[in-house]
């Protein structure tokens, strides 16, 4: 799988503090190794974030991607749920 990123995400990236960062790139493995695994809970986002989706890094820390084509995605925004939906 190729993943790229989106500078909005860098920034936001650049934002999470160490502890975070650790949860978003564990998850990250996991998805790269198997986009199905359940505790991920990736769905496609409605609204002003459609068509991206998104995965739980952590109980409180998601990542938004647009999947460009089978095995390649971009990573758009990463945050907590407030950062993101509030």
């Amino acid at each position: 799988m190729q993943i790229q990123t989106h500078k909005r995400y860098d920034v936001m990236w650049a934002e999470l503090n160490r502890e975070q960062q650790i949860q978003v790139m564990s998850a990250l493995r996991l998805f790269m190794t198997n986009q199905n695994k359940k505790q991920l809970r990736i769905h496609q986002l409605t609204g002003r974030y459609y068509p991206q989706y998104s995965l739980t890094a952590a109980e409180d820390l998601r990542v938004h991607f647009l999947k460009v084509i089978k095995n390649k995605v971009v990573l758009m925004l990463v945050g907590t749920h407030d950062q993101l939906y509030g």
